[in-house]
């Protein structure tokens, strides 16, 4: 039972550690400088004075107000009050010094223009006033924020959990790394070293040992108790990077990573800045480098349309065109929550040079009246239904999105005189095994007749593979196993896939937009496919988890639809040549486009009488490659 003291001070402690804990907003900060720099002008008249507080002096309420109003200016200058209090470093020390400087230094200026007639006697400070308040200002804001601070420290800190670190890096990078950790409010971090590769290097680094890389092997982690290894050398490549994170995530440790000094949240390192490994190491490639020559002449001022924003490739696509000063960008989706969401995002920095556009693409008549409101210059129609398993049990829907509200889209873009129309399209459509694969396929086709049937208008094709981190992708499933402790789900042991960043990809949607011509289809240079059991793999491993004595890895069999290697091109296409360092034409074989509005109608007709059979006979018609795996529809094929 607690005693009368704990009864009565812990509701007290509660609200002191409340109070030490949250982050003071700045309007508070500020206050409470203001109100320490009124006490220093206080101060400073009594010393003046010979210590006696009934000191009478004409002006000191005139000059007291000044005082406030250039300290409270100073203060909103150099922003003394914006930081983390309990993070007060030398920086935010320096800006307190320069606005104390600044005060001085104006209040010297009003006192010599008084003096010499230009202004009141209201504003001649004595020369030992204008010393003191400045000086006793910088004492009381820094000895402020050092007392709370060292409070902060001290008192909320004490039942902080430990943890042994080891930092990788002797640079800059790894110097700030270690000093935020030793600031970290939940965390006590026990900083076993700096982990260097150099073979002549120092004995010690801010007082903790510098150990070369080769000396650290398994028993050294467990003796050291390591269960963090932090990365802070951003100028290593992302196979080094992926290569050292790989060897110490094998024993159960977690690696994280101090990303590029440019996209750190502010001027300095933050704990928060410091993110897990991410998962475009997982590629095992260097990412793609940005391309941004042309695309600024391609879509500034033009009026864009992004279909499907609201998912993992178009929000990425809207976010990236938005860069390039388009006059608008109307984003349309029928998911009403992740558009809400993406609309909240973009608003911050592009307000005013986006409308969200809440449609069914597959409602003609909505899209042609928002055809005669927004007439676009350049379509980029991202939006699909794209999940293999989902689209082989519900085909109708696949179809009514994928082909038919495609065709109509890129026949309405045709009549409207659009300049562009860029159809994302997938590896999947290369020899399809599945409904899902088979109408992107289609839609390509499609693409290609619509160019002979409205020559004004670009169409162009961009075929992809998977994306790392999309919506419904392998890696949020995987992460969601690896919190729930496995096992992770594979489908086979050798199923392998092509894989990009979603702004990789995105970007290469650009820029295929730019240099790309009308009825061609362009493919990405997506490197080496990755094998899905290597992927689940490292990231048990980089979770801190071992693989197999933590978490397990469990194959399920093919899933309907599913094969097991992906292609870029069809037996009967050849790359044509190469138009930009990711980018490949695709050299197509001759199509015929009559015969295709034909079968076009034949399934149309089908779809209305819900006949799926038929639909499903008349797709691979189009496509006589389109062979079902594991599905319903392999009847068909015989």
């Amino acid at each position: 039972m607690k005693n009368w003291f704990q009864i009565l001070l812990h509701p007290l402690w509660k609200k002191v550690r409340w109070f030490l804990v949250r982050s003071s907003p700045r309007w508070l900060v500020f206050t409470i400088d203001v109100i320490l720099a009124v006490i220093a002008f206080w101060f400073a008249f009594i010393i003046r004075f010979n210590f006696n507080i009934k000191f009478h002096y004409t002006y000191f309420w005139i000059q007291w107000l000044i005082y406030i109003v250039v300290s409270a200016a100073a203060f909103l200058i150099f922003k003394p009050h914006v930081g983390v209090i309990r993070y007060t470093g030398w920086k935010d020390i320096a800006k307190i010094f320069k606005s104390s400087l600044l005060t001085a230094a104006v209040l010297m200026i009003l006192t010599q223009f008084s003096r010499a007639g230009y202004l009141s006697r209201a504003f001649n400070f004595p020369y030992s006033v204008i010393f003191l308040a400045s000086f006793f200002q910088f004492f009381f804001l820094s000895g402020a924020r050092i007392l709370y601070k060292t409070v902060y420290y001290k008192i909320i800190r004490a039942n902080r959990k430990e943890e042994n670190v080891l930092i990788v890096g002797t640079g800059i990078e790894a110097i700030h790394v270690s000093e935020i950790l030793a600031e970290h409010p939940a965390y006590k971090f026990n900083i076993k070293g700096f982990i260097t590769e150099k073979d002549h290097y120092a004995k010690s680094l801010k007082g903790y040992p510098i150990i070369p890389l080769k000396k650290i092997d398994e028993k050294f982690l467990e003796r050291n108790q390591i269960s963090r290894v932090i990365l802070a050398d951003s100028t290593k490549s992302p196979l080094d990077m992926l290569e050292l994170a790989n060897y110490f995530s094998a024993p159960g440790i977690k690696v994280h990573r101090v990303p590029p000094p440019e996209k750190w949240m502010s001027d300095i390192l933050r704990f928060e800045d410091i993110k897990e490994f991410d998962i475009e190491a997982l590629l095992e490639r260097p990412p793609l480098p940005r391309d941004d020559e042309g695309i600024l002449t391609t879509l500034k001022g033009k009026i864009i349309w992004v279909t499907g924003a609201a998912g993992s490739i178009g929000s990425e696509l809207s976010r990236q065109i938005l860069q390039y000063e388009p006059a608008m960008v109307y984003l349309l989706d029928q998911a009403e929550t992740p558009l809400y969401e993406l609309e909240l995002e973009l608003r911050k920095k592009y307000e005013g040079k986006f409308q969200t556009i809440l449609i069914d693409i597959f409602d003609t008549e909505h899209i042609r009246h928002i055809f005669e409101h927004h007439r676009p210059d350049i379509i980029f129609h991202a939006a699909a239904y794209k999940h293999v398993p989902v689209l082989e049990l519900h085909p109708y829907d696949g179809i009514a999105v994928n082909i038919l509200a495609t065709k109509h889209l890129m026949e309405t873009a045709g009549q409207y005189g659009v300049e562009r129309f860029i159809q994302i399209s997938t590896d999947k459509a290369v020899n399809p095994t599945n409904v899902m694969g088979a109408t992107k396929r289609v839609a390509e086709l499609i693409a290609r007749c619509m160019q002979e049937k409205y020559p004004d208008t670009q169409y162009i094709v961009t075929r992809f593979g998977n994306v790392l981190g999309s919506n419904g992708s392998v890696i949020h499933l995987f992460k969601k196993q690896i919190r729930e402790g496995g096992p992770l789900t594979v489908t086979h042991p050798d199923i392998n896939r092509f894989f990009m960043t979603i702004p990789e990809a995105s970007h290469l949607v650009l820029k295929a937009a730019q240099i790309g011509k009308g009825g061609q289809i362009y493919v990405f240079d997506m490197g080496k496919p990755v094998k899905i059991v290597d992927l689940a793999i490292k990231m048990i491993r980089l979770s801190g988890k071992r693989y197999p004595d933590d978490i397990q890895i469990k194959f399920t069999g093919l899933r309907p639809g599913e094969k097991i290697s992906e292609e870029i091109l069809t037996a009967k296409e050849k790359v044509e040549n190469q138009v930009h360092q990711k980018l490949f034409i695709s050299k197509l074989a001759p199509l015929n486009c009559k015969k295709l509005d034909d079968k076009l109608r034949q399934l149309e007709e089908a779809f209305k009488e819900f006949r799926i059979n038929d639909c499903i006979r008349i797709i691979k018609e189009i496509v006589p490659e389109y062979k079902s795996h594991h599905s319903r529809f392999e009847s068909l094929d015989r």
